[in-house]
Parts: C-alpha cells; sequence; structure tokens
C-alpha cells in the first residue's frame, strides 16, 4: 500500500506539469454561406458551437470569421472585438476574466482591409488581469501581448504566395501597434489562404513580426467543404513561446447543418474546419523574444493547480505516516506477544 500511495504521489507531481505553461487558441471560418443561406440552420449552430468551444477550451483567444450575424454574443467570460471591410468579417474574441483590451488607435490597436475594401484585420494589445505572465520585454514592464485576427486575400495561385501590395497594410499595422506599445510577442490567428508551400516561417516574415522565432499550428487541411478540405489556410503563429500543440475540432464528414450546398446550382458552401492551438509558452524549443532567455508564462490556472496538488500532496503524506504508524505499531504488537509467549513457554519449563 505504501508503494502505490508513493507511486501516486509522484504521478500527481510529474502529470499536470505536462499542460502547465499554455494559451489557448482558436481559429474559425464557418464562411459566409453558413448565415446567408442558413440550410439546416447553420447559423444557430454554428454560434452555438463555438460558444461551447469557448467554454470547453477555456479559450483566451478567438478569431472567427465572416460570422455575418451582428447580434452574435459570446458567453459572459468573453468579449468581442468587431471589423468589417465590405460585408466580410472578422470578430476578436478574448476572455475578459484574463486580459484587457487597451485603448489607443494606432498605439494599442489597429484594423484594416488587406485588399481594397476586403479582408478585414484586427491588431489589438491584450493586458493580463490576474498577472498569468511573468517577465516582459515590453518598455514599461507591463504584461501584454499583441494579438492579431485576420482574414487574409487569396494570392495569384497555388504556387505562390500573397503579394507585398496584399500584406503591407497589416503589416504596417502590426508595425505601429509593436512600436507603439513597446511590447514585441505578437500571437497572429488567421484564415490566411496560404497553401502548405507556404510555411509559417515565411508568413511571420513578410508580417516583420519582431524576432526570428517562429512558433505555429501544424499545416492540417482545413479548407474548405466545396474543395474537399485539401488547403491549410488556418493557421495560429507567433513570435515566442517553447511550442504549439495542434487539434481539429472538427472532421469530415460533416454534420448535415454545416453542408450548405445551393439546391438549383449545386455549389457548395466553402465550410473551414476549425483550428485549436495550445500554445506552451516555455519549452525546448529555444528562448524567447529579445536578449536571453524568454519570458515565462504560466497558465491561468496554475494558482489552482499549485494549490490542489499541495493539498493532495499533504493528504498522501498524512495517509503514508498512518500507514507506517499502523504497521510500526502493528510489528511492536507482534514482537510483545512473541516476548510473552516465550516468557510463559519459559515459566511452564521451570
Amino acid at each position: 500500500r505504501c508503494l502505490q500511495l508513493q507511486s501516486l504521489l509522484v504521478w500527481i507531481f510529474l502529470q499536470p506539469s505536462r499542460g502547465w505553461l499554455q494559451f489557448q487558441l482558436l481559429q474559425w471560418n464557418p464562411h459566409w454561406q453558413c448565415f446567408v443561406w442558413n440550410q439546416n440552420n447553420c447559423s444557430t449552430h454554428v454560434e452555438s458551437q463555438l460558444n461551447e468551444w469557448l467554454e470547453e477550451y477555456d479559450v483566451d483567444f478567438a478569431n472567427a470569421v465572416e460570422i455575418v450575424d451582428s447580434n452574435y454574443t459570446t458567453p459572459k467570460a468573453w468579449s468581442i472585438l468587431r471589423t468589417s471591410c465590405g460585408p466580410d468579417r472578422v470578430a476578436l474574441i478574448y476572455n475578459n476574466l484574463r486580459w484587457r483590451a487597451l485603448e489607443g488607435n494606432g498605439t494599442f490597436q489597429s484594423a484594416g482591409c488587406m485588399e481594397g475594401d476586403d479582408r478585414p484585420y484586427i491588431v489589438q494589445v491584450f493586458e493580463s488581469l490576474n498577472s498569468t505572465l511573468i517577465g516582459s520585454n515590453s518598455s514599461n514592464s507591463s504584461e501584454r501581448l499583441v494579438v492579431v485576427g485576420a482574414h487574409f486575400p487569396h494570392p495569384a495561385g497555388p504556387s505562390l504566395p500573397l503579394s507585398a501590395d496584399q500584406t503591407d497594410g497589416l503589416k504596417n499595422s502590426i508595425a505601429g501597434v509593436v512600436n507603439g506599445s513597446g511590447e514585441q510577442r505578437v500571437i497572429l490567428i488567421a484564415d490566411t489562404n496560404e497553401y502548405s508551400i507556404v510555411p509559417n516561417t515565411a508568413i511571420r516574415e513578410y508580417l516583420r513580426l519582431p524576432t526570428l522565432k517562429t512558433v505555429g499550428t501544424d499545416l492540417e487541411n482545413t479548407c474548405c467543404f466545396d474543395y474537399g478540405f485539401f488547403m491549410s489556410f488556418d493557421r495560429i503563429i507567433t513570435n515566442f513561446g517553447g511550442h504549439m500543440r495542434t487539434k481539429v475540432l472538427m472532421q469530415p464528414p460533416l454534420p448535415n447543418w454545416a453542408q450548405q450546398v445551393q439546391e438549383v446550382t449545386f455549389k457548395r458552401g466553402a465550410f473551414h474546419l476549425p483550428v485549436l492551438g495550445t500554445l506552451f509558452a516555455q519549452g525546448e524549443s529555444g528562448p524567447g523574444p529579445g536578449p536571453g532567455p524568454g519570458p515565462v508564462y504560466p497558465n491561468h490556472h496554475s494558482g489552482f493547480k499549485t494549490a490542489f496538488i499541495s493539498i493532495v500532496s499533504v493528504l498522501v503524506l498524512v495517509m503514508v505516516g498512518w500507514f507506517f504508524y499502523a504497521a510500526m505499531s502493528e510489528k511492536k504488537k507482534r514482537d510483545l506477544l512473541s516476548m510473552t509467549e516465550e516468557s510463559q513457554e519459559n515459566d511452564d519449563s521451570e
């Protein structure tokens, strides 16, 4: 029993550390057909499913593209920053219990269109509300991040990256916010419309994100229903952290509500699969931004986990001590009984 309890104690200490330092990030583009055609009540299903994932995965930041319903609301623990270019829309969703969106156009926030009056983006500085970040590379030593939510235009062809004309607006907005806020840590959550021939590093480079580090989700085939899901458009990319774990939250075949098909032309909607990226901000991938080792970013639940582990560990140690005490007491009783029996036998023999 003591050995079993010791093994349990070791497991308790080691197991939680695997998910110890992390941010939960979500990218999804259900596409406009889900709201405009709205077959099988697709819009309601999308909004309900998105809210369910926000709560289930305790998401820090999410970029929801082409959520056409302006009345869509998140659960109370999340807030939305919206922008649009023509009919195209981006909603940057954040957990308001852990993050505050800083105000100040050009310094802490910027929004625009990547291509004419189309393809919106938001660049926003968020500040931690409960010391989830330790260490900073910003000039005022605050605990901040720059988060970008965007819907990129399409390149000229599948073998080509986006042109400078298509990306310069977003690049310049990111540079303006980074320089104005002094914060160099950037999270990009976007439907990039870049084919798998364009790696995450190339996107970080043409957007001129500070530092030479690239951490991102795997290139999963998330686009689209109309083309049979062979394009890796949906990405989450950062310039800090250890590594990113990728989880695609839906898989073909899609539920009926997600399969939008026009009755006359049989044209299909361009529904994307949602991507969840878990950023482990301290890991084996190398140092963070700036000179020297990068800062440490504990998970927002680390205080609770630490207290829980401490309480359970104390209880286990008490149980181990009790079993040890009981075993020793039992041994002493057996020894005393044995000595008594030996003494009685000696008396009888005399």
